[in-house]
This record gives structure tokens, C-alpha cells and sequence, in this order.
């Protein structure tokens, strides 16, 4: 999604359509909501075993009992940073759509839903970003329900080539590192 990166394809592949995956969608949200957590960790305390309670699937099968706990309060309390987490958790809702029509709509009233909850506050001022961009790419989310491709194994290759990078720190040379 970095405008390098489309900019290289536009130029290199003037015939190629961009698909976004959705992984990186909900990373984008993910990473907004934890931004909105730590900030507002600085102004006020926040339940003990937050992080991962809002970090992971809000269902109750991917969550221990400290982190159901955990989102109870925070969500009682009415913070910011259960807001951001409402609407990371809402995102299901447009993977879900059937067909790519049905995604634009869902796209467009979630978009619109998360701007009406978010309001003014400053803390969720990352969210802001996340659905600009997820506003701004809207399309080449959509073709995710059309396109057959995936860069899942992409990605599945490039955690074996880092996990291989990371042990082999402090090796000198290229010889032994690729041995």
C-alpha cells in the first residue's frame, strides 16, 4: 500500500491491478488500536492484561480468562481505547461480504460508522489514519473478492528467510551465513 511501491508497479507494470491483501488491512487497524493504547496508558491507567486482550481476536476462544477480564473493564470504562478496539473488531463484518459489491457497501457504511463513533477525540487520531487509508485503497481491497491471487506464500517465505537471518547473526562472511 506505500505509495513507492504503486508508483514502481504504475511504472513497471502499466497493465498489472494492485490487490490489497486483507491482512494488511486489519494490520493497519491493529497496529492504530495499539497506537491508541499506549498513548492513552500515558494519561490514564488502563486494566492489567490489556494488551494482548485487544492485540488478539476478541472471541472468547482466543482469549484467557485475565484478558476476558481485562476487556470487560475496558470496555465498561468507555475509553478510547475500547472504541479503537469496537471498530478493529467490526472489520470482520466486511471480510465477510459475499461478493464485491456487497464489500464496497460494507467498506462505505463501516468507514462511516467508524467516523461517527471516533468523533473528535485526539487519542484516536490513528484510526483516522487507518481508515484514510483504508478509504484511499478501498478498490484495491475490493478486488481481493475477484482476484485468485495471494501473496500469503509470499509472506510464509519471507518469515523462513528472517528466521534463517536472525540465527545466523554474527556470522562474517556471506559463505557461512548461506551454509
Amino acid at each position: 500500500m506505500s505509495p513507492a511501491f504503486l508508483t514502481g508497479i504504475k511504472e513497471s507494470l502499466p497493465q498489472a491491478e494492485v490487490t490489497v491483501d486483507w491482512f494488511h488491512i486489519v494490520q493497519t487497524f491493529t497496529r492504530a488500536l495499539d497506537e491508541v493504547r499506549k498513548q492513552e496508558a500515558h494519561v490514564k491507567p488502563l486494566p492489567k492484561h490489556l494488551r494482548w486482550s485487544v492485540l488478539k481476536r476478541g472471541d472468547a476462544d482466543h482469549l484467557t480468562t485475565n484478558q476476558l477480564k481485562a476487556l470487560a473493564e475496558l470496555l465498561d470504562q468507555g475509553l478510547d481505547t475500547a472504541t479503537a478496539w469496537r471498530i478493529k473488531e467490526r472489520l470482520d463484518w466486511i471480510r465477510l461480504a459475499k461478493t464485491p459489491r456487497a464489500a464496497r457497501w460494507r467498506i462505505t457504511r463501516f468507514i462511516g460508522y467508524a467516523r461517527e463513533i471516533i468523533g473528535d477525540s485526539e487519542l484516536l487520531e490513528p484510526v483516522r489514519k487507518a481508515l484514510a487509508t483504508l478509504e484511499n485503497h478501498a478498490e484495491r481491497v475490493v478486488r481481493r473478492w475477484t482476484s485468485t491471487y495471494t501473496n500469503a506464500r509470499m509472506e510464509g517465505l519471507n518469515s523462513l528467510f528472517q528466521a534463517a537471518r536472525a540465527r545466523a547473526r554474527g556470522y562474517r562472511n556471506n559463505r557461512t551465513f548461506i551454509t
